[in-house]
């Protein structure tokens, strides 16, 4: 998961919505002579590419072949896909089932873009709601209102270069480690390989990713709390981001914004310059290093509490489908199918998968299942996006350019989050 996560961000497009009758995406055709309902006719988007689209046509394939309710059709978006979707929307044009990630459910849900799936799932024995981990879930929900069904789970873990350790006298990340050890292996990894004082091994890259949550979250603080009170600016938050800025320009233990952004973050961990690199479990590092060193995986080090970033994305249906009924029915049926294919699934039972769909990462099975079950994604808000913007300018960047204090990095985000929500 090479992403710096402020990139990632789409600007939410302003969405002139309807009025009136909802009308659908997908049809339900009657037979004139008999009067019986054939199969609804439903489109699913999708994100998905290449390799990974046709995973995915194979799962609808058998999907269609068993369903006496519906026929998917996969409607693929492989570029600026959240934008498309959204001038979909507003062209009265969704598909009737969408995959979405975390942040684009709120707004969606506010603008009645999404079906609300509360007591469907509640009261269906297909959907055990239990069975998922409250991370993911609470990501699909708003307002105490459940708008989709989660589909992955990506847990943020400490992936390591074993060799790198073992030369510094570090040794391996035991699943305890604290941030101030963290700090430590950092600087007795980060040194000049050919010894002309110039540093070219560093113990971590940090230019962006992960997410600034994750030192925030680490020492008791939120950016946003579930109630939507801004808490981006509270003692707990800054001890978070103090920790942060110490990694960054007190030790000195990652490249600089320019080589990280020349060279990119997993490349540098992938050529052997990084002793420590935070990415998602269903990363394919290990393929890509392809045995050119022993790669180690750990649990992210705690503050005050364990806790981790995950990237989430749900399933949801438009509010605009003719067939509701057969929408809820596949979106349940492509759910339960997708737990057998990606990597992590968002629920308790599902780890048996993970090896079995990606075996190079049974060495590493232990630390997915300890982070799956306490990481988590963000307290999402109508205007994730923009929230998530106004983090990044007023933060994260400024911190990794060392242009300000987190104390005041954080009384300038609370006050342009303010603003951007209306407090």
């Amino acid at each position: 998961m090479n992403i710096k996560w402020p990139k990632a961000l789409i600007s939410v497009l302003t969405i002139v919505f309807f009025t009136g009758t909802l009308w659908g995406c997908g049809t339900k055709n009657v037979d004139a002579n008999t009067g019986s309902a054939e199969k609804a006719d439903l489109s699913i988007s999708t994100w998905a590419g290449a390799d990974e689209l046709k995973q995915m046509q194979v799962i609808v394939d058998k999907l269609n072949e068993n369903a006496t309710a519906y026929k998917l059709t996969i409607q693929s978006i492989p570029a600026e896909y959240n934008i498309k979707i959204q001038t979909m929307i507003s062209a009265k044009q969704a598909p009737d089932l969408m995959w979405l990630s975390q942040e684009y459910i709120p707004m969606y849900a506010t603008l009645g873009a999404i079906e609300d799936i509360t007591s469907r799932a509640a009261n269906d024995s297909n959907v055990n709601l239990s069975n998922y981990f409250d991370g993911p879930l609470d990501t699909a929900k708003y307002k105490g209102k459940l708008y989709g069904l989660p589909w992955i789970s990506g847990p943020v873990v400490m992936y390591y270069n074993e060799a790198i350790l073992k030369a510094a006298g570090v040794d391996f990340p035991d699943g305890n480690w604290t941030w101030d050890d963290f700090r430590v292996a950092a600087k007795k990894t980060t040194i000049s390989i050919k010894g002309d004082g110039t540093i070219d091994q560093w113990g971590t890259v940090i230019a962006g990713w992960p997410p600034i949550q994750t030192w925030i979250w680490a020492y008791g603080g939120e950016t946003i709390d579930k109630d939507g009170k801004i808490q981006i600016d509270s003692p707990e938050s800054i001890k978070g981001l103090v920790m942060l800025d110490n990694i960054l320009n007190v030790d000195k233990v990652s490249p600089s914004k320019e080589q990280a952004q020349n060279i990119g973050d997993a490349d540098l961990f992938k050529s052997g310059k990084i002793a420590m690199y935070f990415g998602g479990v269903g990363d394919d590092l290990e393929k890509q290093i392809n045995g050119k060193f022993k790669v180690g995986m750990a649990e992210i080090p705690q503050g005050i509490k364990k806790t981790t970033f995950s990237w989430i994305a749900s399933t949801v249906i438009s509010s605009r489908t003719k067939n509701k009924d057969a929408a809820y029915k596949a979106l349940v049926d492509m759910t339960n199918a997708t737990f057998q294919w990606k990597v992590v699934p968002p629920v308790k039972d599902g780890f048996d998968m993970v090896v079995k769909n990606m075996p190079e990462k049974a060495y590493g099975i232990d630390v997915i299942k300890k982070s799956a079950e306490y990481a988590r994604g963000f307290n999402n808000q109508e205007k994730e996006a923009e929230i998530d913007n106004a983090i990044w300018e007023q933060i994260y960047s400024p911190l990794i350019s060392n242009t300000k204090t987190p104390e005041a990095a954080a009384k300038d985000a609370a006050a342009k989050i303010k603003t951007i929500i209306g407090q």
